[in-house]
């Protein structure tokens, strides 16, 4: 064999690829072929395709720690610490890999190997301070040696230091790069380093061999033979089984994820009892799987349920070292192999298991392909918020370094926390004898340690239920420990309030009319009702209604312009003992004619404006204004039955996905207890006068218009004009509102209106404002809290319309944007007598921060649908979880999550999610971000699917009034806030958005976006300056195209991160400025490029006048310096 070897070294490079062609056709693999030693005869030698990655990413990133690996043992007993030196400095002669350095010649890294390198062991005494000082400093000592960033072109590339704690106790720190070492070679080190001080201690020679190959040779024959041809077989495999994987695994976080990935991190240690993990290796031996297999599978599984992602990628290192001539050497061999996972059709564990095993083992089968060069052959997408493939990693360490014993002398392996993440997150487990230790390394700037904590005890629980039942579905297996899931059942349940008022608000009114007869009820413009009138006119036409045939449980629409009539109406309707159906005028004839029909309206109030409107409608018309006279002159007492806490008291239509509207019923009880608890909740009292804002034919008008009537206040109607943001605080001084409730949208321009001048809100006399119908944005309160009202109580209300208008609040803290800051605020817990449930698609409950669909239970949800079986029974189910046969919750259909301080975030509806390239895109939080801008009124983002297939995000926005909008400038606000994937390929501005019939945008109404080209999401744009011109050149040569324009992304005409290096070389070299390659990928066009070069060819111009003038002053006098100040 020694002689094939040597055939085989000496053989030119022609000849070596006529081998190749041979054994191809004889059907041998090319990576069963030896590694070989070869002549040392250049200066320079090139990369194996693990270290150009990490010599790339120190390229992107200088002096970056994050590819230090650090590593510490303890030496107990007495130490020679010239043996120890001598060892070291052998084991720098043995290894080549510990004096190589890296270099870059015409943009091409490459490796040189130093013929000797002397490193000193640096020794540090802390003998002199208590164990527990002792202890503190050598951690802090470890972390600050560890994340000392290392010199790849002068080297050395390791580094170690010797503490001495006692006379006969010392603690070794090593740290190395990784671009020359890998953890196995960290187990090699201490192993030889152990042979060698044994044998220097005596006095004896080196009992080590020579090395056969070094690292040198393994990086020549892994570009020899891994190229195409010789990975064909590894690459088919690959392609096909990472073929559409999403880029990202959308882990719930903490925080939002940076738009560049940060590294710091920490460590949380947890170990799996020795029962569970017996267990464990019992259902191994079972399924004939290994350990790894069961733990990754259970670890996936714990990722599908966090992120509801039914296809993911996990990533494992393997140590690749199939050569016996390597198995001894230094170096960084290790591989990474991305191991997906695929939850679609809702599989047990039992088959899921089956199902990894075949994909682990086909994977292991093709693990001799570089990752590095599966990067660059798959081209993921290019986005600097994470790493491309995976985000997460499982590592099993089944062959932990033992401790060693040497004469004199114990050796322990110390635990080191570097403060650093290379992932989002890694599970790393441990075979330690009879049970399993485990902790996870992650991202700080992503979880907190609350989180990492719950995350841990859910994969614990996970594992028993598999281990009891594997069996089951894996959306069925327990992932909650019992505890925890009644927590999560129980604390989102507003106070139980056992005995409920059986009262109606028709009750607590007339209270009040007896109480204060004279007190104004109801205001609007300059007309006004006492509540003595307002009984009176109330009761006066319900006898009419009575006389005219409308009895109790009958459906009367209300529909007439804003006036006094909106209240009197509604009260009449009620105390005939009937149910009230708003009508608004604004809707179209058809939408009010299918209303009427479907509800079976007895009669309609209406006014005579509006009788041509309704004339159409086949049911009794009683016209207010033209048959005032008549009704005054009826009786003002109570007639027939009036209205019951158990009878309907409204049905409000709201829009249906079926195109045709659905009618909700709620009953008298509900609606009291909830007027009745809102008055509580805002303090109201007969000196407020309290606005309502909303249209009659929404639920919250009833809530402004009835909270401020139970409680004695003067409720005012907004009237039927507009009022415009900057005339607001004139009506609001008119009338001297103290309660103001606008919707969401309008509040934000109330509050920019008002942070711009502040004068407007000066002296206001409002003491609380409630928000409600839409998502409240970060922006605004930011801007709220610029006005002289940012003392005033400010509330986020949320609650669906089957679930009895608002059923929960948030009170905005006057310090929000430091305490809290998420960029859309929380919509707060479930008010009495509601309980909240987040749950996930089988209706479990899901962890704290994860995100599922917000269920409400609690007697306060309405009825249903009005004839609408089927749809109400889908909507309003069976609660499992209240112990109570006969309760229901209620299914909202909006997506939340809950905060570790039981804040309820608002994430969107669970029909707007998106897949565009594998991303789960939520269309809601792009447009809270777009709404936040300040020349943007408003903003909504859809999914345009062309010709193809291809998706592409379309924005589609309304400036504000005289803003000049740039297209430019949207993306750069944009990507400032998000990840690229989620910026629209095209924005769109309109007039107007269309709208539905009860207000809402219609989406599918939106104009089609004209002129996409499906190749880039940019059209070419020929370069327009001679630096444009080259630039574009440089570029299409790199690329191999024919042209590139100078809007075009580089990246998406199949530029990736080699590519991206040589162009930066290149431009270096032509421009002479030190241009950061970071500045391709934060700016990957030739346009961005051509900008940064120009900037900085004038700083570097600046610079030069800078030290000219310098230099002329360092040569003036002190005299001539006093000449030129008295000039």
């Amino acid at each position: 064999m020694d002689e094939v070897l040597k055939k085989w070294a000496e053989l030119p490079p022609q000849k070596r690829q006529v081998l190749k062609m041979m054994l191809k056709e004889e059907g041998i693999d090319f990576l069963s072929i030896p590694i070989v030693r070869h002549p040392r005869n250049q200066e320079s030698y090139p990369l194996s395709f693990g270290q150009q990655r990490l010599w790339f990413l120190e390229q992107f990133e200088p002096g970056s720690p994050l590819y230090n690996i650090p590593f510490a043992i303890r030496l107990k007993g007495k130490l020679d610490v010239a043996a120890l030196e001598q060892s070291l400095r052998e084991l720098v002669r043995r290894h080549e890999i510990l004096r190589t350095v890296f270099r870059s010649e015409q943009g091409e890294p490459r490796q040189v190997i130093r013929e000797q390198l002397d490193v000193p062991l640096k020794q540090f005494d802390l003998s002199g301070l208590s164990p527990a000082d002792q202890a503190q400093e050598v951690q802090r000592l470890a972390r600050q040696w560890a994340r000392q960033p290392f010199d790849l072109e002068n080297g050395p590339l390791f580094r170690y230091q010797l503490l001495r704690l006692k006379e006969d106790e010392h603690v070794f720190l090593l740290t190395m790069h990784h671009i020359i070492s890998d953890g196995w070679s960290t187990g090699v080190l201490v192993a030889e380093v152990a042979q060698l001080y044994t044998a220097f201690r005596q006095g004896q020679p080196s009992p080590l061999p020579e090395l056969p190959v070094q690292y040198v040779d393994y990086a020549i024959w892994q570009r020899e033979w891994m190229d195409e041809s010789g990975l064909e077989d590894h690459l088919k495999f690959w392609k096909q089984e990472l073929a559409g994987i999403p880029d990202l695994l959308e882990l719930p976080t903490d925080r939002p994820r940076p738009r560049v990935q940060t590294y710091n991190g920490a460590t949380f240690k947890f170990q799996i009892p020795e029962d569970l993990s017996r267990q464990l290796r019992q259902l191994c031996k079972q399924e004939d799987v290994t350990l790894f297999m069961l733990m990754l599978a259970a670890f996936q599984t714990l990722l599908f349920r966090y992120s509801g992602q039914e296809d993911l990628t996990v990533g494992t290192p393997v140590a690749n070292r199939n050569h016996s001539e390597i198995e001894h050497l230094i170096g960084f061999f290790v591989n990474t192999l991305v191991l997906r996972g695929n939850f679609e059709d809702r599989p047990t564990f039992r088959e899921y298991l089956k199902r990894l095993k075949a994909r682990t083992l086909d994977a292991f089968a093709h693990q001799d392909m570089p990752f590095e060069k599966l990067v660059e052959v798959l081209q993921p997408s290019r986005d600097m918020s994470h790493t491309p493939l995976f985000q997460t990693m499982f590592v099993l360490h089944n062959t932990p370094l033992q401790p060693l014993q040497l004469p004199d002398l114990t050796i322990e392996v110390l635990d080191l926390d570097t403060g650093m993440a290379k992932f989002d997150l890694i599970l790393n487990v441990f075979e330690a004898g009879t049970h399993l230790d485990g902790f996870i390394e992650y991202n700080t700037d992503l979880f907190t340690e609350g989180t990492i904590q719950r995350m841990v005890n859910h994969y614990l629980t996970l594992l028993q239920g598999i281990v009891q039942n594997p069996d089951r579905s894996v959306v069925d297996i327990p992932m909650l420990p019992p505890e925890e899931r009644q927590a999560l059942v129980g604390e989102l349940a507003g106070t139980i309030q056992q005995e409920t008022p059986k009262t109606t608000v028709l009750e607590r009114i007339a209270h009040h009319a007896k109480k204060t007869p004279d007190a104004t009820a109801v205001r609007i413009g300059e007309e006004q009702l006492t509540y003595a009138g307002l009984e009176r006119a109330s009761s006066q036409l319900a006898q009419y209604l009575h006389q005219r045939g409308v009895g109790h449980g009958a459906f009367v629409g209300l529909g007439v312009d804003r006036s006094l009539d909106m209240v009197v109406g509604l009260l009449a309707i009620w105390k005939v003992g009937a149910v009230y159906v708003p009508l608004d005028p604004d809707y179209p004839l058809e939408r009010l004619e299918y209303i009427a029909q479907d509800a079976g309206l007895a009669c309609i109030l209406t006014h005579a404006r509006l009788k041509e409107l309704f004339g159409n409608i086949p049911v009794e018309k009683i016209v207010l204004d033209e048959e005032r006279q008549q009704i005054s002159q009826m009786s003002a007492e109570s007639v027939g039955r009036p209205a019951q806490p158990e009878d309907p008291a409204y049905v409000i239509y709201t829009s249906g996905s079926t195109g045709l509207p659905k009618g909700v019923v709620v009953r008298h009880a509900a609606l009291a207890e909830h007027i009745i608890q809102m008055a509580s909740i805002y303090q109201v009292t007969p000196e407020d006068r309290y606005l309502a804002f909303a249209a009659m034919n929404f639920d919250a008008a009833l809530e402004q218009t009835l909270t401020p009537l139970v409680a004695g206040a003067t409720l005012v109607l907004r009237d039927g004009d507009i009022w415009l943001p900057a005339d607001f605080h004139q009506k609001v001084k008119h009338y001297q509102l103290t309660v103001i409730n606008p919707p969401t949208v309008y509040w934000e321009e109330l509050a920019y209106e008002w942070s711009q001048h502040p004068d407007r809100a000066a002296d206001l006399p409002i003491r609380l404002v409630i928000a409600g119908g839409d998502a409240m944005h970060l922006e605004a309160v930011r801007r709220w809290h610029q006005t002289p009202l940012k003392g005033v109580r400010l509330l986020n209300a949320y609650g669906p319309t089957e679930a009895t208008i608002t059923t929960s609040l948030y009170e905005v803290p006057q310090d929000y944007e430091t305490s809290v800051g998420l960029p859309v605020v929380p919509i707060g817990q479930p008010l009495a007598n509601r309980k909240y449930y987040i749950l996930d698609e089988n209706d479990q409950p899901v962890p704290i921060g994860v995100p599922g669909e917000l269920v409400i239970g609690g007697h306060m949800l309405a009825d249903g649908y009005l004839h609408r079986p089927e749809l109400t029974a889908r909507h309003f189910v069976p609660d499992p979880f209240a112990g109570d046969p006969g309760a229901r919750m209620y299914r909202t259909g909006d997506r939340v999550r809950r905060r570790p301080d039981g804040q309820l975030e608002f994430l969107g509806r669970v029909d707007t999610q998106v897949k565009i390239r594998g991303f789960r895109i939520e269309l809601g939080e792009i447009e809270t971000v777009l709404n936040g801008h300040e020349q943007i009124q408003q903003a909504v983002v859809t999914v345009r699917e062309e010709a193809g297939g291809q998706k592409r995000l379309v924005a589609y926005f309304k400036p504000k009034k005289k803003a000049q909008v740039s297209i430019n400038a949207l993306r750069t606000y944009l990507r400032q806030r998000l990840p690229e994937y989620m910026i629209p390929a095209l924005f769109m501005e309109v007039e107007a958005f269309p709208k539905t019939p009860s207000g809402k945008i219609d989406r599918r109404a939106l104009p089609e976006p004209e002129g996409v080209r499906p190749e880039l999401s940019s059209r070419y744009v020929a370069p327009r300056t001679p630096i444009e011109q080259e630039l574009a050149q440089i570029a299409a040569e790199v690329l191999g195209l024919d042209r590139v324009g100078v809007q075009d992304n580089f990246f998406e005409l199949g530029g990736h991160s080699m590519l991206a290096v040589k162009v930066i070389a290149r431009i270096q070299e032509k421009y002479q400025v030190n241009l950061p390659l970071r500045t391709l990928f934060e700016s990957p066009t030739v346009e961005g490029l051509a900008m940064a070069i120009t900037q900085l060819q004038a700083q570097q111009q600046d610079d030069e006048q800078l030290e000219q003038l310098l230099d002329e002053l360092e040569n003036l006098s002190d005299e001539e310096a006093r000449k030129l100040l008295n000039e």
